[in-house]
């Protein structure tokens, strides 16, 4: 049913334009003189040429300068030898298929025919013009009207095809303008722009000039969808790189959290204290007016600020006596071991320096660099009180964790000593207006992510604390 409904089509086509062809020849003849004859010869070697050979700029666009070969043999030839010049194209097209052929063929025709009758409103064929013949101010007309020759080309063009479309395929005019119109429409009108351009040219300077704006134009666009198709490649690349820098980031930190969940096996501590970390963190930072990329960048610095502490002796972690000289420099390493691991990955590079900085203080006396105050990034002391304030209040395997007002004594007897007074009086704003769980770092936002299935589950073991300066030289993993 489809195929004899497609063959239909076909020969109604055929029939229409064969119709074209005798009413033209009834009502206009045909010019029998050899020029014409070798006109048609050279458009029809032409046609095929340009039929055969486009300019691919992707796997979803060419150029072609059919049309404008086709607008040009009107014009020159007048549609009947212009109708003739076609045939060869048609079977270059259709090859061994007589119904594409056919239809190639029949189409041709009837785009030429009808674009001739617009033509011929303004001039005959321009080929029967003798050379100086032209009167002063008749180019204008002649342009004009191959413009309109030009577009009633594309309108037939376009109603055919979407018209063979409907039957074939009962494709939608929604669809047909989508995928087999719009893509072409601006190479299209440019076509016909340059056929007028060239039949301007031809008028003016002779054959040599308008061969040189058709070919000028079809390069111009040429280089005009390459770049576009080749910033439509740039952009799509951006986004599979970002794509894939952001699924790297991802993992990356699943494995970082992964790590730190693995030491809080050891110590029952250091995931917890990490995911309160983070939590105060984020939440000073926008307590600060930070941005909220900056936000999500210190949440993640504060579940990863401990994991210079992964591949140190277990021992050491979970000891609860105090420390020799030894163990305790073997636990300073572990912000530039954290700032090593984290630098090794693009995307962590930044919050690489806030983990090696969280334990210096304003007054010199912090570690590893003995930084001061104003040497000290903002963000690595947020991190230094949101740490800090998670060490005291959680339970540490050695000892417990204090209240929220003995907490809150010890950060404010820490001003721009140990801590810097902005962030302290920024975290006080916080917790005065949070709940009790908020304050003590046990509730539903205190839960350490599960790398592998990214929900908190609540955890079982108490968070540990931050204890006096000789307690702190143990606890150095806050």
């Amino acid at each position: 049913m489809g195929e004899a409904a497609v063959k239909t089509y076909i020969g109604g086509l055929a029939a229409l334009a064969l119709a074209l062809a005798a009413s033209w020849s009834y009502g206009h003849g045909a010019a029998l003189e050899p020029r014409f004859v070798l006109g048609m010869l050279v458009f029809g070697g032409l046609l095929s040429l340009l039929s055969m050979y486009r300019i691919r700029i992707s796997e979803q666009c060419e150029i072609s300068a059919l049309d404008i070969g086709l607008a040009a043999s009107v014009v020159v030839l007048g549609p009947f030898w212009a109708a003739f010049s076609v045939i060869p194209c048609a079977v270059s097209v259709g090859g061994k298929n007589w119904l594409r052929t056919t239809y190639e063929a029949s189409r041709n025709t009837v785009q030429i025919y009808l674009a001739g009758m617009v033509f011929s409103a303004a001039s005959g064929p321009l080929l029967t013009r003798e050379p100086g013949s032209m009167a002063p101010g008749s180019t204008a007309p002649i342009v004009y009207a191959t413009l309109a020759a030009g577009a009633m080309l594309l309108v037939v063009n376009y109603v055919v095809d979407g018209g063979l479309a409907k039957i074939k395929y009962r494709q939608g005019f929604g669809k047909t303008w989508k995928e087999i119109i719009e893509p072409y429409l601006l190479s299209d009108a440019l076509n016909v722009l340059t056929a007028a351009l060239g039949v301007f040219a031809l008028l003016q300077y002779g054959t040599v000039a308008a061969l040189v704006v058709v070919a000028g134009s079809i390069g111009s666009q040429a280089l005009v969808y390459s770049s576009r198709e080749q910033v439509k490649e740039n952009d799509e690349l951006r986004v599979r790189v970002g794509s894939l820098e952001e699924a790297l980031a991802t993992s990356n930190m699943t494995f970082g959290a992964m790590m730190i969940q693995e030491l809080g096996r050891k110590d029952g501590y250091t995931h917890r204290h990490a995911a309160a970390t983070a939590v105060y963190a984020a939440d000073l930072a926008r307590e600060m007016k930070l941005d909220d990329t900056r936000a999500e960048q210190l949440r993640m610095a504060g579940l990863l600020h401990n994991i210079g502490l992964f591949g140190l002796p277990e021992e050491l972690l979970r000891a609860t006596g105090k420390l020799n000289s030894v163990a305790q420099n073997q636990l300073a390493e572990h912000p530039a071991r954290g700032e090593k691991a984290l630098a090794a990955i693009p995307e962590f590079e930044e919050m690489a320096s806030w983990v090696r900085w969280h334990h210096e203080r304003p007054d010199g006396r912090g570690y590893p660099d003995k930084l001061r105050g104003a040497w000290i990034p903002l963000e690595a002391k947020i991190l230094a009180v949101a740490q800090a304030y998670a060490a005291m209040v959680l339970d540490q395997p050695h000892r417990p964790g204090i209240g929220f007002a003995q907490a809150r004594e010890k950060l404010s007897a820490g001003i721009d000593t140990e801590f810097d007074g902005v962030v302290v009086r920024a975290l006080m704003r916080i917790l005065d207006t949070e709940s009790e769980g908020y304050r003590m770092a046990d509730d539903y936002r205190f839960v350490f992510p599960t790398p592998k299935d990214r929900e908190r589950t609540r955890p079982a073991v108490p968070e540990p604390g931050f204890g006096t300066e000789e307690a702190r030289a143990r606890d150095l993993p806050g």
